[in-house]
């Protein structure tokens, strides 16, 4: 028998139970009826219940993550659910305060819409135009939803791959005040930018960001927290640069025509030299730089510098850097001879038993020509005989991928130092430079020469004075840190190391050793110091044999 089931006399016709849910009148088509019904049932879903401060916690919880593409991800989803999250979402200063646009999160590989896509879904609701530039296959962005949030960013950091975005992005950056902006990447390209002449930008793309461009727009008044700024490989003008007070500022790998001169890099740090602190510039010197007009021009004074990096293709663009500036209250120096850096990174296989200077990729490399040798010899010998009030001053140095050639000049062949009868020269110019460094706790040598790991070895951590040969006391060492594709060199430091500890020439062990390598030599390191017998804990009271991945754990 089928059964009929039938409706409660007392329950209201369907229509009308639909008309009632949405405020419709009963001649209202079905089939709109029928929509609205289910948009009501959305509407009063227990989220959507959720008091504004229960949605706002979860918000805060969802942007914590560290995968900044992930925050961005989050952000831009959960402003585009509703109005009412849109407006929660846009009040959370967290889900904004950090955002890092990078070529992975513009467009996906095969050139779908990733996390902007939401936008152009809710782009009415928005009420925005999306703004959909075509810059080549697979390359489609929309950023006016930058436009909305930037006033509640604190962190922006930019890297891209192709300057007609960096452009694109770059021009929201001046649609509105960033009034909380307080650091600022801008990154485009890689460290091999530096040794090419120029980069090709699209017509007008040289960029004004850092810059006031008239007095109604001034950079202090668009930016007014903006302390700390990292700049790498963009094209910046530089004669209008107008960005002052800042603490940090990182100026990195530029093509040799985007490099700023001496007269423009000294513009820059004078306008910030109250208040700059670190200052980095790496692949960014002017290949060619002016020495001072005359013997009476002071250098620049940055009185609060106390943190130094320079990176150098050749040890002259260094050399005319220090004798442009001066820093009384340095405290930590890095060099790092760059050109030997990026060779061995971008091309280990045709550098890895050294450099032959009659390599193509060398011959082909603008910025490396006129080059007779890769030396810091030059530089290391100003330091120790012209600028040791610098060096003294140091409690932290950092010597990146150093060769000292015996290419020696006067300053140092006119030196009697007496350990010049009992030592290599080489040996004694490294070993000198440690005694001047006579507040030096904390050093980093990485893939250092054997003459480097000689002079650790001399007088560990101090010299014996009742050694008449020795000149003066090396620095009390605390931290060492040793990085090197040799691991047979490490183990000529913690051999050497282990006989002068055992002879009670040093007075005391390290606080922290590091010995870093190649990941695939790590266990050979590791047996090898087992093998020898050599105990760590008797050369530092904490020690680490760890992979070399560009920095160091502590």
């Amino acid at each position: 028998m089928q059964t009929i089931a039938s409706t409660p006399t007392n329950a209201p016709p369907v229509t009308a139970q639909h008309a009632e849910a949405s405020g419709l009148t009963n001649d209202t088509p079905f089939n709109i009826i029928n929509r609205a019904s289910k948009l009501q049932s959305v509407r009063k879903s227990p989220i959507n219940t959720l008091p504004e401060e229960i949605i706002l916690h979860i918000f805060k919880l969802g942007a914590s993550s560290r995968n900044s593409q992930k925050r961005i991800d989050f952000a831009v989803l959960v402003s585009h659910v509703s109005r009412t999250w849109r407006n929660v979402a846009f009040s959370c200063s967290s889900l904004w305060s950090d955002i890092t646009i990078t070529a992975d999160n513009m467009h996906s590989v095969d050139g779908e819409l990733t996390i902007v896509n939401a936008s152009l879904l809710r782009a009415k609701e928005l009420f925005i135009t999306p703004n959909i530039v075509c810059l080549e296959p697979g390359t489609i962005m929309i950023m006016n939803w930058l436009r909305l949030v930037l006033p509640r960013v604190k962190y922006l950091s930019i890297h891209c791959d192709t300057l007609q975005v960096a452009w694109l992005v770059m021009k929201h950056l001046h649609t509105a005040p960033m009034e909380t902006l307080e650091t600022c990447k801008l990154k485009y390209g890689t460290t091999v930018l530096s040794f090419h002449h120029s980069i090709i930008p699209p017509p007008l793309v040289r960029f004004l960001f850092l810059a006031g461009q008239n007095e109604e727009k001034a950079a202090v008044n668009f930016f007014p927290k903006l302390a700390r700024v990292k700049v790498s490989g963009f094209p910046v003008s530089w004669s209008q640069w107008s960005l002052t007070r800042l603490t940090f500022l990182p100026i990195n790998f530029m093509s040799l025509h985007d490099r700023p001169s001496m007269d423009m890099l000294k513009h820059v740090l004078t306008i910030n030299r109250e208040t700059l602190e670190k200052f980095e510039i790496q692949g960014a010197i002017q290949q060619f730089g002016t020495l001072p007009h005359n013997a009476d021009e002071l250098p620049t004074n940055l009185p609060r510098l106390a943190d130094l990096t320079l990176g150098y293709l050749s040890q002259w663009e260094a050399i005319i850097f220090s004798l442009h500036f001066e820093a009384p209250a340095l405290k930590h120096l890095k060099l790092c001879d760059i050109s030997r850096s990026i060779l061995a990174q971008h091309w280990p296989q045709d550098f890895k038993d050294g450099f032959d200077l009659n390599n193509p990729i060398i011959q082909n490399m603008p910025a490396l020509q006129p080059f007779n040798n890769f030396s810091s010899t030059i530089l290391l010998e100003n330091l120790v005989y012209g600028w040791s009030s610098l060096l003294e001053r140091v409690e932290t140095l950092a010597l990146e991928h150093f060769s000292l050639p015996p290419l020696f000049s006067n300053l140092f062949l006119q030196d009697n130092d007496p350990l010049k009868q009992s030592h290599g020269a080489r040996v004694v110019l490294a070993y000198c430079m440690l005694q001047t460094c006579t507040q030096l706790r904390r050093l980093a040598l990485i893939n250092p020469e054997e003459c480097f790991i000689h002079a650790l070895n001399m007088y560990p951590d101090g010299a014996d004075t009742d050694d008449t040969k020795n000149s003066g006391p090396a620095p009390a060492l605390t931290h060492l840190y040793l990085a090197s594709s040799h691991p047979d060199r490490l183990m000529l430091f913690l051999k050497r190391r282990a006989e002068s500890l055992a002879k009670e020439e040093g007075p005391h062990m390290l606080d922290y050793l590091e010995l870093a390598t190649e990941k695939k030599d790590v266990g050979h390191l590791l047996k090898a110091i087992v093998s020898d017998h050599i105990d760590l804990s008797h050369l530092a009271k904490s020690s680490l044999v760890t992979e070399w991945q560009g920095s160091f754990t502590t």
